[in-house]
């Protein structure tokens, strides 16, 4: 028994050490991204309510979507990754071409929108395409409220309650 609650307690303090290396209890980039796309889900499948048919056809274009603009978004990060250092390190020709590089990738994430909703209009009513649109709306609405409600960091005029 005693063995038993040593081993315990030895991986409890394990998992409490990892969590308290350099005083930072956050979850990472990908587990986080991870728990987004779960809650952004469940939204979706409980604002839809769709039947077994239509849950069959939607998640299928909606992953192949979300791939597609998770890839834009990483080639976005990249193409920003430098100014970290600072935009007044940077010389006016890598400028234009991070400029250059943006548009092309607001053109791909505009064709991908396009493609996604002339596959869903194939497939659904306008009705069902614009609660799914009003879906992600309120999803984003709300979980910029939840992010405003916990830092504070937008001011009082925009907060809803």
């Amino acid at each position: 028994m005693i063995k038993k609650l040593f081993f315990i307690l030895l991986f409890l303090s394990e998992v409490l050490l990892s969590f308290a290396q350099d005083g930072k209890n956050q979850p990472s980039w990908d587990q986080r991204k991870r728990q987004f796309k779960s809650e952004k889900i469940a939204y979706i499948s409980t604002e839809m309510n769709f039947t077994v048919e239509e849950a069959q056809k939607f998640w299928p274009l909606y992953n192949k979507y979300d791939e597609i603009f998770d890839q834009i978004g990483e080639k976005r990060r990249k193409n920003f990754a430098p100014k970290s250092a600072g935009i007044d390190s940077l010389t006016e020709a890598q400028c234009a071409s991070m400029l250059e590089m943006n548009q092309v990738l607001d053109n791909e994430e505009l064709l991908a929108k396009q493609n996604f909703y002339k596959e869903l209009k194939a497939v659904f009513s306008y009705k069902q395409i614009m609660r799914y649109y009003h879906a992600e709306h309120e999803f984003r609405r709300r979980l910029i409220s939840d992010k405003q409600n916990v830092s504070g960091s937008f001011g009082k005029s925009y907060k809803e309650n």
